[in-house]
């Protein structure tokens, strides 16, 4: 552990985040290599970071000790966990970018405990500045307050990591229910439930374009919890997080409102902002934000490293597979559509100068 760990990155699609957030770490990681299928990005990746590319699990080098596996899982049409196990199988470590069914976690995890190696899948969002501030924040109102409900929004791509999101800020996930409600007009389902006992109201986009399988949401994350003082919210995946004590005016003995009363609840704002005030642009998303969340991951992963593994940390992660993959099939198969690409409107300039109207 004196020495960086020598590190591959299977996949240079959503791999080329990792790639960045290795290099943020290099006191503990060493890239060494890539795995790819050959083509003219991958073989371009490989020329910026200055590795060899390898196109194989059989061509590695002996000398990996930890492998990045950004490649699509089986559960969405891709090999990510059969490399995952070939790696594990070969005596190196590895981190699986989300979503992986629970069996083939279960499965890897199994491999990783017979070989004394770690196995960590990455849900990459929880490690997210703006939705770690939600988290983190969540937590701590929680060990003060009860929880009421949760109201939440997200499309079909990022709906395990909004389920693993929620699993933390509500401290785990049992009892879960879910149910679709009547198809509604627009682009959303409707689910009503319960998370970890709580009310749940979610509304998902389950819609893909097969040709564009990473465009065309309409929301990424968008989470509102209430509490008995107060409602958290997430107002964007990248974006803010405020706090909202909740209103109530006393009455006074002859029951009218003492809206000029000395409760000291008159006095707190009706929303703050807490944290990151300033959400980002998408160019500083990808590359500042995400970069960041993953080397986050990567820091976890080395401190664990030095400590027996964390089966609490596992078993949470197979409960998210769980409660992930029965919404799915509540939800069932996404809506198919091919709409044309949409026109972000800026609305930096609004509203626009005008002079004052007296009131």
């Amino acid at each position: 552990m004196n020495q960086p760990l020598r590190v591959i990155v299977c996949g240079t699609t959503f791999g080329a985040i990792y790639l960045q957030g290795i290099a943020r770490l290099p006191q503990h990681y060493r890239l060494v290599g890539i795995l790819g299928r050959g083509s003219e990005h991958s073989r371009a990746c490989a020329k910026r970071w200055q590795v060899p590319l390898y196109e194989c699990v059989a061509a590695l080098p002996s000398e990996v000790d930890l492998a990045c596996v950004a490649v699509r899982s089986a559960v969405v049409g891709g090999p990510g966990t059969e490399l995952a196990k070939a790696l594990l199988e070969r005596g190196v470590h590895v981190i699986q970018e989300h979503p992986v069914h629970h069996d083939e976690v279960a499965a890897c995890l199994r491999i990783a405990r017979q070989r004394d190696l770690q196995y960590r899948l990455n849900p990459f969002y929880s490690d997210l500045a703006p939705v770690r501030c939600f988290i983190d924040a969540a937590r701590h109102v929680l060990g003060q307050r009860e929880a009421l409900y949760v109201d939440a929004a997200c499309s079909v791509h990022v709906l395990f990591p909004l389920v693993e999101i929620l699993g933390q800020a509500l401290g785990g996930l049992r009892p879960w229910a879910f149910t679709v409600q009547p198809q509604d007009t627009g682009p959303f389902l409707n689910v009503a439930g319960n998370l970890a006992g709580v009310p749940l109201a979610l509304r998902v986009q389950n819609q893909l374009n097969p040709a564009d399988p990473d465009n065309h949401t309409q929301v990424l994350h968008r989470i509102t919890l209430g509490t008995s003082g107060g409602t958290l919210s997430l107002t964007d995946t990248h974006g803010s997080v405020l706090w909202s004590p909740r209103a109530h005016v006393h009455r006074n003995p002859q029951g009218v409102l003492e809206m000029d009363g000395d409760s000291a609840a008159l006095d707190l704002a009706v929303s703050s902002l807490i944290g990151h005030p300033q959400p980002p642009t998408l160019r500083q998303v990808f590359a500042k934000l995400w970069p960041a969340s993953i080397a986050c991951s990567l820091e976890r992963f080395h401190l664990s490293l030095q400590k027996p593994a964390e089966p609490a940390l596992a078993q949470f992660h197979l409960s998210c597979c769980k409660a992930w993959q029965q919404l799915g099939a509540e939800l069932g198969p996404p809506q198919i559509i091919n709409p044309a690409p949409p026109l972000p409107l800026d609305l930096g300039q609004w509203p626009p100068p005008r002079e004052s109207i007296s009131c």
